[in-house]
This record gives structure tokens, C-alpha cells and sequence, in this order.
């Protein structure tokens, strides 16, 4: 949930791995689809499958989330999969947090800013860069793994 991948989340990327050797693309379309907790795990499984299918349910699970906890594996896991085509849904996922204060839009903000792209929304803080890193190299790691 929200950043807490960035602690103690290196010794479980090959566990995620392993998991994704048993998964199919469209178990993890299923768990993008699903409320909150799935979506988590989904972001970080979709890093494994890099398929036309997987990218656009990492989209819509972006679009249509709903806060902090599982924004930021989302918005990682975009700019990995979505690169430029991530910013449409990063922008649109930051308005919806600030127009219901879900916390999130520092940490998307960042993500926006690793595809060079100057945030419309909000701006990232220090930590949110800092978190967003962290992040975003664990998610090269998983996505390595593949």
C-alpha cells in the first residue's frame, strides 16, 4: 500500500517474480480491476507483462483510483509500462486527488516529472521525489526481472 514497497520491498521482488511466472495477463487485467488492495498488487505484477491488455487496464486502474494507498504503485508502474502516454492519466488522477484530498497528487506529481513533464496540479515536495525514486527503481528491478 501507498509507498511501502520502498521498505523491505527489494528482498520480495523475486517473490513478485515467481508469482508472475504463475500468472496470466489477464489475472492481472482481473486484479487492475479489482478495489484497492488487488490493484496493488496488480501495479506490480503489470510490470511483468508489458502487453497491450495490461497497459490498458494500468491506465484505467490509475484513472479510476481512489487515493494514496494505491496511487503511488500505480503511477510507478505507468511510467514504466506507459512512459509519455502515462501523462494523460497522471494529470487526470491529480485533479481528482485534490479535488477530494486524497494525498497522493505529490507522489504523481514526481512520476510526472520523471517523463519530463511539468506537473499541471500540484507539485511534488522533496520526499515525494525521494519516495518516487525508490519506488520507481524497484519497479526497473521487477520489470527486469521478467
Amino acid at each position: 500500500m501507498r509507498t511501502n514497497a520502498a521498505v523491505g520491498g527489494e528482498g520480495l521482488l523475486p517473490a513478485i517474480a515467481e508469482a508472475g511466472k504463475a500468472a496470466a495477463a489477464s489475472d492481472v487485467v482481473a486484479l487492475l480491476r479489482d478495489p484497492w488492495r488487488s490493484t496493488v498488487m496488480g501495479a506490480w505484477l503489470a510490470l511483468l507483462f508489458p502487453c497491450v491488455e495490461v497497459r490498458d487496464a494500468l491506465r484505467h486502474a490509475l484513472t479510476s483510483s481512489h487515493g494514496s494507498l494505491d496511487a503511488p504503485p500505480l503511477a510507478t508502474a505507468s511510467v514504466i509500462l506507459l512512459g509519455d502516454d502515462a501523462v494523460g492519466a497522471l494529470q487526470d488522477y491529480s485533479a481528482s486527488d485534490v479535488a477530494n484530498g486524497w494525498g497522493a497528487c505529490g507522489f504523481v506529481a514526481a512520476a510526472i516529472e520523471r517523463l519530463g513533464v511539468v506537473p499541471s496540479v500540484c507539485s511534488p515536495s522533496d520526499t515525494d521525489r525521494q519516495e518516487f525514486a525508490v519506488m520507481f527503481k524497484l519497479a526497473e528491478r521487477l520489470h527486469g526481472l521478467r
